[in-house]
């Protein structure tokens, strides 16, 4: 499937970034790699527009609430105990306490394991957490979607994509609130500034909201100046442009990004033949262990690089994709003889409550 060949090119773009950047792995790599390599952080919101498009028809092919957002636990929270539990022992085995503090404490597996803030967690307990592995920041931004859209959509089926898009744009400005004048109150800015910062779906919603108007058009629906639903994208584009300008470090480099995956997902509407290369056998299964390799990659690869990449020598560049192919590995293993498994032993025995009755 295509979709699992932009996963490909966003998983492979997330992985050279964080192992090659000179700022977070030490080994003696060439700056040719990091400069290759250095618009990578982009894949993840390549990830957060696929994830509107497939949560958009993974809804409608989804009976209720319930069956969701257990298959939606089923699906992720595997995986993440595992890979988890492997960045905490290898943390522990290859490093001090000082080194890489967040994958020592026992602790931080608490906003790990259940997807959440970590600052949700210091601001009830008033003790510092942390996500196990940085890169799990995004899982929390993909809970608050699954939530909202959920919700949207088991409310009100029929008017899901008119309904999703009004609130998209409502959470969008709400962050801004302050900034046009609409609280001047410093402690009103203050907390409305904090839970805009632990609720950072109000940061990356637009991007959920471009997947989810390609679905739309992959399922045939019309849009044109004379169709609402296209004036709900004008909104949609227009906050996007509103927050580059405003909270990113390089607007032109995330503008250009979007550019090219609406070109894509175009391409994958209208001319799916341009995209036969993505659907090549090998791309589209690294694609779809995807999520595993992501889990594993950044904490373990770089304690990897750090520690071993010395006894290559001259050829300690390589260290990187020798790591990529191990994280590509314990992914297929994971995804085949645990994950899978998992996954079909909740749907066959985790039911709705109405359905038990």
């Amino acid at each position: 499937m295509i979709l699992d060949g932009f996963r490909f090119i966003a998983i492979t773009a997330v992985l050279f970034y964080h192992l090659t950047s000179p700022y977070v792995a030490h080994y003696p790599h060439t700056d040719f790699l990091f400069h290759v390599f250095k618009f990578g952080y982009l894949g993840v919101y390549i990830f957060f527009m696929i994830s509107g498009f497939v949560i958009n028809y993974t809804l409608e092919n989804t009976s209720n609430l319930f069956s969701f957002l257990r298959n939606r636990f089923a699906r992720l929270f595997p995986a993440m105990l595992l890979c988890s539990l492997i960045t905490f022992l290898v943390a522990g085995l290859l490093t001090k306490p000082q080194d890489i503090t967040e994958a020592h404490q026992v602790r931080n597996f608490l906003p790990s394991l259940t997807f959440t803030n970590p600052a949700l967690w210091t601001l009830f307990t008033g003790k510092t957490f942390h996500w196990i592995n940085g890169s799990y920041w995004t899982l929390w931004v993909e809970l608050q979607f699954y939530i909202l859209a959920a919700v949207i959509y088991y409310t009100d089926k029929r008017h899901f994509l008119r309904n999703f898009i009004l609130v998209a744009v409502l959470i969008s400005v709400f962050k801004d609130f302050p900034n046009l004048g609409g609280a001047t109150h410093s402690r009103i800015i203050y907390w409305w500034r904090t839970s805009t910062g632990i609720f950072n779906l109000t940061f990356n919603i637009c991007w959920f909201c471009f997947g989810i108007y390609f679905y739309q058009l992959f399922k045939g629906l019309p849009f044109g100046i004379r169709h609402l639903r296209s004036y709900g994208w004008l909104a949609i584009a227009l906050c996007l442009a509103w927050d580059l300008h405003n909270f990113y470090e390089n607007p032109g480099d995330m503008l250009i990004c979007c550019v090219l995956m609406c070109f894509l997902f175009l391409l994958m509407i209208y001319w799916k033949n341009a995209l036969a290369c993505l659907e090549n056998r090998m791309v589209t299964y690294i694609g779809k262990i995807s999520y595993s390799i992501y889990l594993i990659h950044e904490v373990v690869g770089l304690l990897l690089i750090n520690s071993y990449s010395h006894y290559l020598g001259p050829f300690a560049f390589l260290a990187p994709f020798l790591v990529i192919l191990m994280a590509i590995v314990f992914a297929a293993v994971s995804f085949k003889f645990y994950e899978s498994k998992i996954v079909e032993w909740f749907r066959g025995h985790v039911r709705s409550p109405a359905l038990n009755k």
